[in-house]
C-alpha cells in the first residue's frame, strides 16, 4: 500500500472523534502502536488500514479517513485484539461503534455494503431454519449482491451436492418459536445499545 500523507491542521482534526467511538476514550488514547493488535487480526492482510493505524487515525482525529476506511467492516469481531492488547482497550467494542457511526452518518462504501448483505442473507436463513442452510444463504446473498458472481461457485455447489454435503431442501427445526424469541432477545439488546450511543 502507498504511504498516504495527512493534511493535520485543525480543520481536519475532530479531536471529539475517540471519545465519539471509543467505550473507554482514556484507554483508546494510551495505544502505544505496538502493533500486537494488528499482528493478532486475521484479516489484517485485507484491510485498508491495519488495526493499529486505524486506531492511530481515531487518536489523532482524522474522522473522514477513519469512516471511509474499509478495515472495520472486515472485523471478524474474534476479540483477538482486544484480549492480547498490553493496555488493555477494548478495540472489539470500538470497531462496533465506528459501523455503526458509520450507518448512522450513511458513510457510502462498497465493503458496507456487500458485507451488509452477508449478514443480512445469513441471519435471514438462520432465523427461518435455525441453521445455516448454504443453498438458500448463498442465493439470498448473490441475489442482493451480484447474481453473476454465483456462477464462480457452480461448479463447487454441483460437487458438494453430487457428494451429498449439502442439501437442496432445509431442515425445519422443531423449536422455531424458541429461535424467535431468540432473536426478538437480541434485537432489543441492540436497539437498546443503539440509544445508548
Amino acid at each position: 500500500m502507498p504511504e498516504t500523507i495527512f493534511n493535520l491542521t485543525r480543520e481536519m482534526l475532530d479531536h471529539t472523534f475517540a471519545e465519539t467511538v471509543a467505550p473507554d476514550r482514556e484507554k483508546l488514547l494510551t495505544c502505544i502502536q505496538c502493533g500486537t493488535c494488528t499482528a493478532s487480526c486475521p484479516t489484517a492482510y485485507a484491510m485498508d488500514y491495519t488495526p493499529r493505524q486505524l486506531w492511530r487515525l481515531v487518536q489523532v482525529g482524522l474522522r473522514e479517513e477513519a469512516l471511509n476506511s474499509q478495515t472495520f467492516w472486515l472485523c471478524t469481531n474474534c476479540y483477538s485484539c482486544t484480549i492480547r492488547c498490553p493496555r488493555g482497550i477494548a478495540l472489539t467494542e470500538t470497531m462496533a461503534a465506528l459501523k455503526r457511526l458509520a450507518i448512522a452518518e450513511n458513510v457510502k462504501h462498497r465493503e458496507k455494503e456487500t458485507i451488509a448483505s452477508y449478514y443480512r442473507a445469513f441471519n435471514t436463513t438462520i432465523r427461518r431454519h435455525g441453521r445455516n442452510h448454504e443453498v438458500e444463504f448463498l442465493l439470498r446473498y448473490f441475489l442482493s449482491t451480484n447474481p453473476l458472481h454465483a456462477l464462480k461457485f457452480a461448479r463447487l455447489g454441483i460437487g458438494l451436492l453430487l457428494k451429498g454435503r449439502i442439501s437442496l431442501l432445509p431442515k425445519e427445526p422443531k423449536n422455531k418459536h424458541e429461535i424467535d424469541r431468540l432473536f426478538q432477545a437480541s434485537l432489543a439488546l441492540e436497539k437498546a445499545k443503539e440509544v445508548r450511543t
